[in-house]
């Protein structure tokens, strides 16, 4: 019974969370939308804001797992199965998947407020709810079907993965908004910040075999290069590309990465998982 109702409170936390930034977005709340805002907050570790849109394909995949969840706990099916920690994804993610949606919900609603420096301890808070799910689910790190990877993994790998990127612009919204900072300082600190950023992505592929959460700071990396394509006003030509091609060519360098690691995996590659499970049917 429990775990009927924690599946059913994931995905209504889930749906709450979409409708909330949904609204959030219209600029009804506050009157500014976290677009807005973020431009008026501008700083150079700020990707092109095309790469916002995948905030679409977390909640579709936030949504799959919710949906998920449910199927699971009500399935007569799965309730004969024996389970482990790892395998009963409900309880072991409780309460940190819902702490982590509440956590964003709050960080949009500071954020709106303008309330830089408390927005950052939520993004914090939802990055550390995520890494505990992470790390009590073993994620990625043992051989699993292919609906733990897709429908459990797959949505948390794409959730932390951004906000991993994402704690790191908010760090540097507060700081550009708390203090005046010389603007060769700032592209030394977004330089540094792109360096970290590629060596937290390729930890993860490395020592977690979560290829789907490098591939985040692939897509964010390669928007940062994106941005600075065009002309910053506020910074001269030469260190705006000098930030562009450095986030490109470390872009370029956690693909190949991935690449050369699910090469190194094959046996358990999501696609041979996907074969076996279907021929198990």
């Amino acid at each position: 019974m429990l775990r009927k109702t924690i599946s059913i409170v994931n995905l209504i936390s889930v749906i709450i969370l979409i409708a909330w930034n949904g609204y959030a977005n219209t600029g009804n709340y506050n009157g500014k939308s976290v677009g807005e805002l973020s431009a008026e907050y501008d700083n150079l570790f700020t990707p092109a804001s095309y790469a916002f849109s995948i905030w679409g394909v977390i909640f579709l995949m936030l949504t799959v797992f919710g949906i998920y969840g449910v199927y699971v706990a009500f399935s007569k099916k799965h309730q004969k199965l024996e389970k482990d920690f790892k395998t009963d994804f409900i309880a072991t993610t409780s309460p940190w998947f819902l702490a982590a949606n509440i956590f964003c919900g709050l960080w949009v609603a500071l954020w709106l407020d303008e309330n830089i420096a408390s927005s950052v301890v939520m993004m914090f808070g939802i990055l550390f709810c995520l890494l505990i799910c992470i790390k009590q689910l073993e994620m990625e790190i043992w051989d699993a079907p292919f609906p733990i990877i897709a429908f459990v993994w797959w949505p948390l790998c794409l959730y932390s993965g951004w906000i991993s990127v994402a704690a790191i612009a908010n760090v540097a919204a507060w700081l550009n908004g708390a203090y005046e900072i010389a603007m060769e300082t700032q592209v030394i600190i977004t330089i540094v910040m792109i360096i970290i950023a590629f060596f937290i992505n390729s930890l993860m592929i490395w020592l977690r075999n979560m290829r789907e959460f490098a591939l985040v700071g692939v897509w964010a990396l390669a928007a940062i290069f994106v941005r600075f394509q065009s002309a910053v006003d506020t910074i001269d030509p030469s260190s705006s590309s000098l930030i562009g091609y450095i986030a490109l060519g470390l872009a370029m360098a956690l693909f190949i990465q991935s690449g050369i690691h699910g090469s190194m995996n094959v046996d358990t590659n999501p696609g041979k998982k996907f074969l076996e499970w279907r021929k198990s049917k």
